[in-house]
């Protein structure tokens, strides 16, 4: 096996690469991964295996040095005679040495022939009866329970949900409309699905827990018109000043010099006493026995009356008139005249609130009472003797009480004041939480989840049954045929491209294959049958390796196998290179249980497509060849082709592409990365930038507004002229650059890359928030 490449030195961008010096990077391992961007170096890369397979260096790179090590010791540029695997290497070079596509329809689209050894009739009698027998095992028959059986199960039990008339979501429907709201409003599976989509990324966040604020939402949405703005209840403080002055009065206790039996007796004496005091402060005559007054005794009162005694039965009397005048306030407090004038939702709240204040304005007025009644004992039994100062009443639980009420009706206030805003949230609220509730309980997403696997192994197992009839069809063929290449080449590039328009012909004489449309040549071929065409080659080539055992003991670099085709093809693919470099066999530890087996001694693969990527990552899944972080254990190795201006190099590929599924989401952190970084005109991402910000606009505008219309009218469309220009002025020149190197000249548009960027961003951010939000959550 190879196990690194050592050095390279001047072999087109690799310019001076150490595989020592890179830092983290591990060997090769029998499954090896290389991602990289368009020109950032991977045919490059391919051409040093070119250059082992050919035993000389590629003709492009005469000057150039690169060291490779081995199983069997190191090579370099210059001992390739001596290299001993056998390596076979499809890239744009394998398609110009083997196949020749014509223009014209009057010229000869042709390729190198296969070579296949053919047995006699008889084998392939028994082969296509085994195959039909597989067939049944698939789909079942009266008698056998198919593979099928138990997928369709699945499958149907999930779109129950979804169906016309009589489906689940139909039904919850129509019960949210009535039950719930009403009939207050409209609401249909066509309203139901929406919703599904927003909530179904965060559940757990639009289901409402709290079963008080529940019951109050169940309510609100049952409004039709606001209730009339309320008054906020008003509530005095004076407790705090009060019980200080009562105490205050409780510990006092007057000086005893100035003393009158009589008016010390008694507060009614002492109170009428002093009236009189004051009608007579000019009287020389009693008015109430009309005898003399003398100034003696006037002189006596006024005395008795300022003096400390006298000022404390004063100020006990004022405060009683005080407290009097607390009772009266509370009950005053200006309350709404009714919880019915509250809004539907609050009533129940508020009656809540109001139930517990009136109990404690009761305990306060008790209190208030108890006070009144200590001064009077202060007053007439105590007036000389300190009295226990009085425990503190729980003011707070009262203005507590008070400020809970009036949030409860600034919230009713508010909800009149934006009536039709706020009942369409509260809603939608309720409409989230009754979805969220549902498919939480239905356990739907799981659901969908096995639908999904069940749907992709219905799919899977359908390919395998339309492959295993072309198989009966080729062996049908091959009864009666001599030209196996032929059929075989012709069976692959069918399979590829789904169509049966195109064949390969034999050529005895020229003893070439002949590429036929119809029944004429072949020609004007676009770059992706191309493509489909020469790989299909490759892949027949490998077959006749594989028949005559040979396979085994090859090396293999696939260099980017779906350049120029669309995304429908990228699965057919995935599903060719399984079927051709892996098998199952039986555990030689445990013969009951199958295990996955490489049929190449070493395989190497590389493409710029991320969601390729990520299905080579999951190629195969078993024993021996999956991705495990275990580096002793690990069969895969995954590295990343960098380009940083005119030179590429060999790196570990970073976290951020193991930890995205979704290229979408890549390409979003790519974007916020340079968006963020303060150097963008030095940032190695500046020349990605393009690619980048076109694919990652192709799909979004794709989403916000499905059509076949070309990105940039789907950009005017979706973004608006004005912000659609900012975006894709950059992109429009350099994404598809044919000489990537000369973009450095074109400063002033580089210059605009970093506004596209930033314009991008914040029209998702602010006119697309929810999207925004979820974006940033993927890539945090």
């Amino acid at each position: 096996m190879i196990e690194k490449i050592e050095q390279i030195k001047d072999f087109g961008i690799y310019k001076n690469f150490s595989w020592n010096s890179a830092s983290g990077l591990k060997d090769f391992n029998h499954k090896n991964l290389f991602y990289g961007w368009n020109y950032s170096g991977k045919t490059t890369l391919s051409r040093i295996f070119s250059s082992l397979r050919d035993k000389k260096t590629h003709n492009s790179y005469d000057k150039s040095f690169f060291k490779v090590n081995t199983s069997d010791g190191d090579f370099d540029s210059n001992t390739l005679e001596n290299f001993p695997f056998e390596i076979l290497v499809f890239n744009s070079d394998y398609i110009k040495d083997n196949l020749n596509f014509s223009i014209h329809k009057d010229d000869i689209s042709e390729s190198k022939t296969i070579l296949f050894e053919v047995g006699d009739n008889a084998k392939f009698e028994e082969k296509i009866i085994e195959l039909k027998n597989k067939i049944d095992l698939i789909n079942g028959t009266e008698t056998i329970l198919g593979k099928k059986e138990k997928y369709l199960k699945t499958i149907d039990d999930f779109e129950i949900y979804d169906r016309p008339t009589s489906g689940k979501f139909t039904h919850f429907a129509k019960e949210i409309k009535i039950d719930h709201f009403g009939s207050e409003i409209d609401f249909t599976k066509a309203n139901l699905k929406p919703i599904i989509s927003k909530v179904k990324e965060k559940l757990a966040d639009f289901i409402i827990t709290d079963k008080k604020k529940l019951a109050q939402l169940k309510t609100i949405v049952l409004s039709k018109e606001p209730r009339d703005v309320l008054n906020e209840i008003s509530f005095v403080d004076n407790y705090e000043k009060i019980i200080k002055s009562v105490n205050d009065l409780m510990i006092k206790v007057p000086d005893k010099k100035q003393l009158d039996k009589i008016l010390d007796s008694s507060s009614e004496i002492y109170s009428w006493v002093k009236k009189g005091e004051e009608l007579h402060t000019k009287k020389t005559r009693c008015l109430f026995c009309d005898n003399d007054v003398k100034p003696a005794r006037i002189e006596y009162l006024s005395e008795f009356f300022n003096s400390e005694a006298s000022r404390l039965k004063e100020n006990i009397n004022n405060l009683k008139s005080q407290l009097l005048d607390e009772e009266n306030n509370l009950k005053q407090i200006n309350f709404p005249s009714s919880s019915n004038d509250l809004n539907l939702g609050y009533i129940d709240e508020y009656k809540h609130l109001k139930k517990e204040l009136d109990k404690a304005l009761s305990l306060y007025k008790k209190h208030l009472k108890t006070l009144i009644t200590k001064l009077d004992f202060k007053l007439n039994k105590s007036l000389h003797v300190k009295v226990d100062e009085i425990k503190e009443f729980n003011i707070n639980q009262i203005i507590t009480k008070v400020n809970q009420l009036n949030n409860v009706i600034l919230e009713n206030n508010n909800f009149s004041k934006g009536f039709k805003h706020r009942i369409d949230n509260e809603r939608n609220i309720y409409k989230n939480h009754l979805i969220a509730s549902f498919l939480k309980r239905e356990k739907y997403f799981d659901k969908e989840k096995k639908y999904n696997l069940a749907s992709v192994q219905i799919e899977k197992l359908n390919a395998l049954v339309s492959d295993l009839e072309k198989q009966i069809q080729i062996n049908e063929s091959k009864k009666v045929s001599d030209a196996e290449g032929a059929l075989q080449y012709t069976y692959f590039i069918q399979s590829f491209l789904n169509r049966d328009d195109i064949e390969i012909k034999f050529e005895a004489i020229s003893k070439k294959f002949l590429l036929l449309r119809g029944k004429e040549n072949a020609s004007n071929l676009s770059e992706g049958e191309k493509t489909a065409i020469a790989f299909s080659h490759f892949l027949v080539s490998i077959q006749a390796l594989n028949l005559s055992d040979k396979f085994k003991n090859y090396i293999v670099f696939v260099d980017d196998p779906i350049s120029s085709l669309d995304g429908n093809h990228i699965f057919q693919i995935n599903s060719l290179i399984k079927e051709t470099f892996f098998s199952q066999i039986p555990n030689p530890s445990n013969p009951k249980q199958i295990m996955w087996k490489m049929n190449c001694k070493q395989l190497f693969i590389s493409t710029h497509n991320f969601e390729f990527m990520n299905l080579m990552k999951e190629l195969p899944k078993g024993d021996g060849y999956f991705y495990v972080k275990d580096e002793k254990k690990c069969k895969e190795s995954r590295y990343f082709i960098e380009r940083k201006g005119t030179s590429s190099t060999i790196t570990k590929i970073p976290t951020i592409f193991d930890d995205f599924k979704s290229e979408y989401h890549y390409l979003f952190s790519v974007i916020t990365s340079f968006n963020n970084d303060a150097n963008k005109s030095d940032s190695d991402k500046l020349l990605l930038m393009p690619n980048v910000l076109r694919r990652f606009v192709e799909m979004y505008t794709l989403a916000k507004y499905p059509s076949k219309e070309e990105v940039d009218d789907r950009a005017n469309i979706v973004f608006g002229k004005l912000i659609s220009k900012r975006i894709l002025k950059p992109l429009n020149y350099f994404s598809h650059y044919n000489n990537i190197d000369n973009i450095g000249k074109q400063n002033e548009l580089i210059a605009d890359l970093p506004i596209a960027c930033s314009t991008l961003i914040e029209y998702i951010k602010t006119k697309d928030e929810n999207h925004f939000k979820a974006l940033n959550n993927a890539i945090s």
